[in-house]
């Protein structure tokens, strides 16, 4: 009985394993968020679904070129109306 039972909590523990790595290798979805809290730069790659409110401590870089083309105004397509995007060059 006693090596029945052995064999059955040495089974729970591999398979607790085997979900464990399959989590972080994204195969099994986690059931809950993962918090990220930092205090230093961060480089995010891919796609980030954000539920909640973002605070952001210091200064963050905004590539317009990237957001609005070349030009310094955007057109709200709801109202039709222009705003200046505050753009400084930092070579002036």
């Amino acid at each position: 009985m006693e090596s029945k039972s052995l064999k059955n909590i040495l089974l729970a523990i591999a398979v607790g394993i085997w979900l464990l790595v399959f989590q972080n290798l994204g195969i099994i979805p986690q059931l809950r968020p993962t918090t990220v809290q930092a205090d230093s730069a961060m480089h995010v790659t891919g796609s980030v679904r954000v539920d909640d409110v973002v605070y952001i401590k210091g200064e963050v870089d905004a590539n317009i070129k990237s957001i609005n083309g070349y030009a310094k105004f955007y057109k709200d397509p709801r109202t039709d109306q222009y705003y200046v995007l505050p753009v400084t060059d930092p070579y002036e």
